[in-house]
């Protein structure tokens, strides 16, 4: 498995346009930053706040990176390969998703980091509860960082199922626009319709409502945290079951 992660890194690092995106974010996240530093004004509960609430963007930038470990695969025919040079369909499957899922939480750990640095340079001065903010918002990290994992693995398992990587891509996004606004409305009390109770309780978008409370200054942490990594998990756990199952079965040309 580490060998076809290391093959898969191999590939990525030739990839010169995924670095060129990456600069690009963080020059656009540091242009937010530049008039700032003529301030000072303190800014850092500001920032923190937008922090936490634009962690939703990781829910659609996530299947990014299955995308790009299948993208032209099945057209350029080397999955195929894969196969006939002797390499188990599980291992290709799951290394493709284990490195994604790796290549984007560094990703996403180097962006949060970068910008978070940036709130800390252009406050100018440390504020009295300047940590107990930064703790919030480490905490805001660790719950939602299985919600991203889930919605990775379910990328990765529509890629398995559909014939080609555009539809999947197309079906992937059209779902989370529309079932994301479902699960960020939210109920909070059962309703008497299932796919409400779904999408308001175990939808994997659900447990990242809890950063409402955190940005009000209210935490229940371990019992935030525990539901949510549980959500997090069955999903990933159900996901890659079926995307493996559909790998497997599925007819490469």
């Amino acid at each position: 498995m580490l060998n076809y992660i290391s093959a898969e890194w191999y590939k990525l690092c030739r990839t010169k346009g995924i670095f060129l995106a990456f600069v690009f974010l963080l020059f656009m996240i540091g242009l937010i930053f530049f008039p700032t530093f003529w301030y000072a004004i303190p800014t850092i509960p500001m920032y923190i706040a937008a922090y936490l609430a634009f962690l939703i963007l990781g829910f659609f930038l996530a299947p990014i990176f299955a995308i790009r470990a299948f993208d032209d695969q099945y057209g350029r025919g080397t999955l195929k390969n894969e196969v006939v040079f002797g390499i188990p369909r599980s291992r290709s499957y799951l290394g493709k998703m284990l490195f994604g899922g790796l290549v984007g939480t560094a990703a996403a750990f180097l962006v949060m980091g970068f910008y978070i640095l940036l709130c800390l340079l252009s406050s100018h001065v440390w504020e009295a509860d300047t940590g107990l903010w930064l703790d919030l918002c480490v905490k805001g990290t660790l719950l939602v960082l299985p919600l991203w994992w889930a919605s990775m693995s379910l990328a990765f398992c529509l890629q398995a199922v559909f014939r080609n990587s555009a539809g999947a891509t197309a079906v992937n996004y059209l779902f989370l626009l529309f079932s994301v606004p479902i699960s960020m409305a939210g109920f909070y009390e059962k309703t008497d319709s299932p796919i409400l109770n779904f999408f308001n309780y175990w939808f994997f978008v659900a447990p990242y409502r809890i950063t409402y409370s955190v940005m009000d200054g209210a935490w229940t942490s371990a019992g935030g945290m525990a539901y949510s990594w549980l959500v997090g998990i069955a999903w990933i756990v159900g996901t890659s079951a079926v995307g493996l199952f559909a790998f497997n079965l599925k007819e490469l040309h």
